[in-house]
């Protein structure tokens, strides 16, 4: 066994050969309280655009291994080890050992670790960034609290003597870039052609390399696949080191933090946190299959409709413009049509086009094309091209995200499959469909039915429980009575309210609401029904803790004066909304400085201004934790009984299920798991949805 002296007080030892894993299990304690470990892998690095995401849970591979326990670090570099099943056999007995395994991100590790042989099975794995948020105050990095990045943490945390960890991978991640990008330049140079100029004319999602001459070609596709830079291209000796302060840095601030979690009486949150851990691995790797045919036809009819809306702006001013030129579009606007556009921000254009008399029709037409270009662009990128890399880079027919359970403050999940939207994008002329993105995700062979079970309106419905704790079980009984039958009580079969004893029937919320703020219109009217879809934007911005012109900020594309009756119609409906919010704000003074949630997460903030933002907390948060313990639960449900039906995602408050041959039955079953595993005084209502083609087509189960 190799020492590498000593880093950061650590002893760091790189292991070199069977017996070497071997004696590590014998000279290892009996026990180990903390066992920190971490993985290095062949993930490519967007050198261009260090925060794009370039990972692949399922075919990515580590080459590096590292853990580390009671001042100790050991790595294993995969690429001089030949014997997988000795390194295995070592990594299992430590971890077997120990009382928490713990990792920063860990399904990620536990993912590499797996896609090479090694599956999980014991139930010691924990999460630092679970700890860190349960120990941190409730503040995001944006607002000023403590990042939970491993690296800048650490630095917050522990001292300046961590400021320089990860810096010399930092620079020598740009050596080799800059070594690749000379090449280039050198490839291209005979040519007079450089990467600028490629990327500019890339940067047009309608524009290919076939703009340039074959031998570009050639060179540019040549050079990408070349250059695709990994942590395995960085010199062994520094990538060691790096490997040995990340498990440092884990087993340093677990121990600083977790007493922080201990003393806050946290420590359930975080066994529940622990026991989700392996339901999201196995979650994750199902994937989700994907219909490239149908993305590759999208893909030409977007491309073909950017180019005629181009084509439209410019016979409009004269000159091709790029939607995103903003000094380029104000100047000529100001040339051209002598109107001075204060802001090219979509949403203050969108105002503006609504309420600008003395814009001129033109300007608004121009306006509106540049906002819909803007949209077609970036769904070509976000949706279209963005999954077709995905699938051209692993020749695979399914794609895989992370689910991220403490990346938002409330607990919510966190993942680039959470903002697929609902509806297609249509054509300028709104008599052609372009692309729905829910489309290209289709059923498997094996797996003949995609399952949506949702819980109906639950931030809605944990606001009315919430009503109900705040007035000491008065409630706000409008709020409450859309739910359930409160203070009613049956009179021949039938319930009744108390007061008046009219019949009770579950009266849709956002229907009430929208009564309220205009109750002069017929609610079977189109007029009703369009004031109700906005006025349910509007709600649940409320519920969420938006204020007024925030929300008529959001809502850009309606008349800010309907956002505003919508806005009054609710609170005026709904009293006990501003109770709670006084409630929220007397708990957090009666705690000294926190609140708690349905399920025992508890919410910290130092500063009084920042008590409303609780407000959401306690509500979104709730529902993160119901749902949860949910997926815990159907994980362990479908798994005991030996289904083949698999989890597959979680949007929000929905789980998706692909759902095996012969098992449609368990759908009815999950269903239950959901409406029964939290009892809550106000019903949790699952509702289903099922298709058998496309997650766009699902319909509801009759």
């Amino acid at each position: 066994m190799k020492s590498l002296g000593k880093l950061l007080g650590y002893d760091v030892y790189l292991i070199e050969s069977q017996r070497d894993c071997e004696d590590v299990i014998k000279t290892s304690p009996d026990s180990i309280d903390f066992f920190g470990f971490d993985t290095e892998t062949n993930s490519r690095i967007d050198m261009a655009n260090r925060d794009s995401d370039t990972i692949n849970i399922k075919h990515d591979l580590p080459f590096l291994l590292q853990f580390g326990y009671n001042y100790q670090v050991y790595l294993i570099d995969f690429r001089d080890f030949d014997d997988a099943v000795s390194i295995f056999n070592c990594f299992n007995a430590l971890v077997l050992k120990s009382k928490l395994a713990l990792a920063q991100n860990i399904k990620f590790d536990i993912n590499m670790l797996w896609n090479i042989g090694y599956v999980w099975h014991t139930s010691n794995c924990c999460d630092l960034m679970a700890i860190s948020r349960l120990a941190l105050e409730s503040k995001s990095e944006r607002e000023g609290g403590m990042p939970l990045a491993l690296k800048p943490l650490a630095r917050r945390m522990l001292g300046s003597q961590y400021a320089e960890a990860g810096h010399q991978i930092d620079e020598a991640l740009r050596n080799i870039w800059h070594t690749k990008l000379k090449d280039l330049e050198l490839r291209l140079k005979p040519y007079g052609i450089n990467r600028r100029m490629i990327n500019e004319v890339l940067k047009d999602v309608t524009s290919s390399l076939e703009e340039f001459p074959d031998d570009v070609q050639k060179i540019w596709s040549s050079w990408s696949l070349s250059s695709r830079i990994t942590y395995a291209d960085i010199d062994k000796n520094l990538m060691h080191q790096y490997g040995a302060i990340d498990v440092i840095l884990v087993l340093e601030l677990t121990k600083v933090l977790l007493p922080i979690v201990m003393s806050k009486k946290q420590v359930p949150i975080l066994k529940r946190e622990q026991q989700l851990i392996m339901p999201l691995v196995r979650m994750e790797r199902t994937g989700y299959t994907v219909d490239k045919k149908y993305l590759i036809k999208c893909k030409q009819a977007l491309i073909f409709e950017i180019n005629t809306v181009k084509e439209a702006n410019e016979r409009l001013c004269g000159e091709n413009i790029s939607p995103n030129q903003h000094q380029a579009i104000k100047d000529m606007l100001l040339k051209k049509f002598g109107y001075e556009l204060t802001s090219t921000d979509k949403n203050q254009m969108s105002i503006l086009i609504a309420t600008d008399a003395k814009m001129p029709d033109v300007v608004k037409e121009y306006l509106n094309n540049v906002i819909y270009l803007r949209t077609l662009y970036k769904w070509m990128s976000t949706y279209v091209n963005s999954m077709l890399n995905k699938l051209n880079a692993t020749k695979d027919t399914k794609v895989y995200t992370q689910y991220n359970p403490n990346g938002a403050i409330s607990g919510r999940f966190t993942s680039n499959f959470q903002q697929f939207p609902k509806n297609p994008i249509l054509s300028h002329l709104g008599d052609f469909e372009l692309f729905h993105p829910r489309k290209m995700f289709i059923t498997d062979p094996d797996y003949p039915e995609m399952a949506f079970i949702d819980y109906s309106q639950v931030e809605l419905r944990l606001q009315a429980e919430y009503t109900y704790y705040a007035t000491k079980g008065e409630g706000d009984v409008n709020m409450l009575r859309a739910y359930m039958p409160f203070k009613c009580h049956k009179l021949k079969d039938v319930w009744v309210h108390d007061d008046d004893l009219e019949d009770w029937a579950g009266v849709d919320l956002h229907t009430q609401s929208t009564k309220e703020a205009f109750p002069e219109l017929d609610v079977h009217s189109a007029e009703f029904k369009k004031m109700r879809s906005i006025g349910k934007r509007v709600n649940f911005a409320l519920i969420y803790g938006s204020s007024l012109k925030k929300i008529q900020e959001i809502l850009a594309d309606c008349d800010p004066e309907i956002v505003a009756k919508l806005y009054n119609g609710f609170k005026s409906k709904f009293k006990d909304v501003k109770t709670y919010s006084n409630w929220v704000a007397h708990n957090w003074v009666k705690n000294n400085g926190y609140v708690t949630n349905l399920l025992g997460r508890r919410y910290y903030l130092d500063n009084p201004r920042d008590i409303y933002k609780l407000n959401n907390y306690l509500i979104q948060g709730s529902a993160a934790d119901i749902i949860k313990l949910v997926i815990i639960r159907v994980d362990t449900f479908l798994r005991k009984n030996g289904f083949k039906t698999r989890l597959q995602g979680c949007i929000h408050d929905e789980l998706c299920i692909c759902v095996a041959n012969g098992e449609h039955d368990v759908i009815y079953k999950i269903k239950k798991i959901m409406e029964t595993t939290v009892k809550t005084f106000v019903p949790l209502v699952a509702e289903i949805s099922i298709s058998t083609t496309n997650w766009a087509e699902k319909r509801g189960d009759e």
